[in-house]
């Protein structure tokens, strides 16, 4: 396999064994060289496979391609803890199909909406590591009816909002073994800003 990527034989020894983790850049050279779409070596699905996003989904009918909406999901993750990633990152690496019906229902639009991983356990039991979210990102007042995606000092986090009488804000995690950060309004953070709203997630046991 390193022959034919071009690449040394312990780049793919670290990937096998889980010392290094599998990133854009190798998932793009494995799809140019074996000419397979980014998304199927992400979900294993194809493009007109349908990804589950209804109840009882697996009893519907398979739904057409044209009532599929894909939205993209990006190689970064969420930091459910103190935060660890760059906010912006240029590449999406797949795209996952829903239902436009179900999109619709939701009041969702696709083109501001983005998949994210969870990364570590503030959030739970709301949220788990390695958990998909998805964020609105025409989301991005405050309400304590569900998490948001916050940037911070260059980190990406995600966390509950209370938003105080002062116009203060409290980014508070659901795991009390994890302190409360606030977000002074008189002088808050030069890099700060709400990134969106978690509208839906999803959870694999695997």
């Amino acid at each position: 396999m390193a022959d034919f990527l071009g690449v040394k034989p312990s780049k793919v020894q670290d990937i096998e064994t889980g010392k290094q983790r599998i990133n854009e850049d190798f998932l793009i050279l494995v799809s140019e060289k074996c000419s397979i779409d980014v998304g199927y070596l992400i979900t294993g699905q194809h493009r007109s496979e349908t990804m589950v996003s209804e109840p009882n989904a697996a009893q519907a009918p398979s739904k057409k391609e044209e009532d599929l909406v894909y939205i993209p999901q990006f190689d970064i993750e969420l930091s459910a803890g103190t935060g660890a990633y760059p906010a912006d990152h240029p590449l999406a690496i797949a795209s996952l199909p829903f239902s436009s019906n179900w999109l619709l229902k939701k009041g969702l639009q696709a083109h501001n909406l983005k998949l994210l991983r969870v990364m570590g356990d503030s959030m739970e039991p709301l949220l788990k590591d390695k958990d998909m979210v998805m964020i609105d990102t025409s989301r991005v007042k405050p309400t304590e009816a569900m998490p948001f995606a916050v940037r911070l000092d260059g980190d990406l986090l995600v966390k509950g909002i209370q938003r105080q009488g002062d116009g203060s804000l409290i980014l508070v995690s659901r795991n009390k073994a994890y302190n409360d950060l606030i977000i002074n309004s008189k002088q808050p953070p030069e890099d700060f800003a709400i990134i969106g709203a978690v509208v839906w997630h999803a959870h694999s046991w695997i």
